[in-house]
C-alpha cells in the first residue's frame, strides 16, 4: 500500500475487513467468529499507531514545507544528521510548480483541469500523483490549514520558478495563520555566506547543492528566516496574479515568477541539438539524455523533464527534428535537426 497514508490504510483495511465479515456471516460460526477478532486486532492496532502518531506531535516544534519528493527526503536525512528530526514534521508537496496549468488550483476545478493537463502531457507526474495521495495538491491544502499556531512553519525554497511559484502558494494557503512563518532560501543563504565550496555560478537548485553543504545549511538556518509582513502579503498576492493566468510554463527572471509562452523552450532545444551535433562532428543523432541536461544547466530554469520531452515530440511531429530509437525515457532514442 505505498503511496497511502495513515488514514488511507486505515480506512482500506477496515472495508476490506466489513467485507470479510459480511462473507463470514453467510458461512459457519467459526468463520464469522474468526472475522470478529480479526477486526478487534486490526481495530486495536489502528489505535495503537493513532497514539503513536499524535505523541510524534506533540514533540514537533518545527513543520517544514518542500516542493518535492527527492528534496523531502534530503531534508529529512539532514534534520536527521544535525539531530533535529525528531522535533520537525515535513510535508512535501509532489508537483513541479513551474509547469502545468496553475489557474485557480486552491479550488477542485482548478485541480481538475491541471491533472487532465498532466494526463495528456506529462503522464509520469500525472501517475506519480495517483500513487502518492497524501502529497496531492487536495490534501496538502488541508493538511496546510489545520497546521496548528503552536507550530514554527518552516518553507524551503531555492531560486527558480517552481519552487517560488510554489513558495506563492503556500504563503497563500497559509494566510489566516497569525504567527510569522519563515523561509529558508538555499540560493540566496549560498550567495550570502561563506558556505559555497566551490566558486562557480550558485546553485537554482536545491538538489544541486553538495550533500556536507545542504546538512550545514539545514544545520545553522534550519529554523528559517521570518517572512517580513510585507513580503509575505506582496508573494500572497502574486500567487493570486499567477493563479489567474492560463500559462503552462514559467520562468524565474530577475526576482520575480514570469509566465511564458507554451514554445518559449523551442529555440533552445533547437540550438542545443544543432550544437551537440557539431560537436559529434559527423552530424550523427544525440542522446535526447544529453540534450535534456545541457538545456538544464544553460537554462538554469528548473523545467520538468517531461515538458522538454513533450516540446521534443511536438517538434518531432512538426518535422523540425527526427529520432532514431525507441520514443520513451531520454536514454532510449536520439534525435537531431531534420535536414531540408
Amino acid at each position: 500500500m505505498q503511496g497511502f497514508g495513515e488514514r488511507e490504510n486505515c480506512l482500506l483495511l477496515r472495508r476490506l475487513l466489513n467485507t470479510a465479515i459480511q462473507d463470514a456471516a453467510n458461512g459457519g460460526h467459526e468463520d464469522k467468529r474468526a472475522a470478529e477478532q480479526l477486526y478487534k486486532l486490526i481495530e486495536h492496532h489502528a489505535e495503537i499507531v493513532h497514539h503513536e502518531r499524535l505523541q510524534e506531535e506533540k514533540l514537533q516544534t518545527h513543520v517544514h514545507i518542500i516542493f518535492s519528493l527527492s528534496n523531502a527526503g534530503s531534508l529529512k536525512v539532514a534534520l536527521s544528521q544535525v539531530g533535529k528530526r525528531e522535533k520537525s514534521r515535513v510535508l512535501a508537496f509532489n508537483e513541479c510548480f513551474s509547469t502545468g496549468p496553475i489557474r485557480d488550483l486552491s479550488t477542485a476545478e482548478g485541480q481538475q483541469r491541471r491533472q487532465i493537463w498532466l494526463m495528456e502531457h506529462d503522464k509520469e507526474a500525472y501517475f506519480s500523483n495517483t500513487i502518492n495521495l497524501e502529497h496531492q495538491i487536495e490534501r496538502m491544502i488541508e493538511t496546510l490549514k489545520t497546521i496548528p499556531e503552536s507550530k514554527n512553519v518552516v518553507i524551503w525554497c531555492a531560486d527558480n520558478a517552481h519552487d517560488q511559484t510554489g513558495l506563492r502558494f503556500a504563503l497563500y494557503l497559509l494566510r489566516e495563520r497569525e504567527r510569522p512563518v519563515h523561509v529558508v532560501n538555499v540560493t540566496q543563504i549560498l550567495k550570502e555566506s561563506s558556505l559555497q565550496q566551490n566558486k562557480g555560478e550558485t546553485p537554482v537548485f536545491q538538489s544541486w547543492i553538495e550533500r556536507g553543504t545542504y546538512i550545514e545549511i539545514v544545520n545553522r538556518y534550519g529554523d528559517g528566516i521570518p517572512l517580513d509582513s510585507d513580503l509575505r502579503k506582496r508573494y500572497e498576492s502574486e500567487w493570486l496574479e499567477l493563479e489567474g493566468q492560463d500559462h503552462v510554463l514559467r520562468f524565474w527572471e530577475e526576482g520575480r515568477v514570469i509566465g511564458c509562452e507554451e514554445d518559449r523552450m523551442d529555440a533552445l532545444i533547437l540550438q542545443t541539438v544543432a550544437e551537440l551535433q557539431e560537436q559529434h562532428h559527423s552530424g550523427d543523432l544525440v542522446k535526447a539524455g544529453d540534450v535534456l541536461s545541457s538545456i538544464l544547466e544553460m537554462s538554469r530554469q528548473f523545467v520538468s523533464y517531461s515538458y522538454i520531452m513533450y516540446r521534443i515530440w511536438f517538434l518531432v511531429s512538426e518535422g523540425v527534428l527526427t529520432f532514431k530509437g525507441f520514443p520513451g525515457f531520454p536514454h532510449q532514442f536520439s534525435i537531431g535537426l531534420s535536414k531540408a
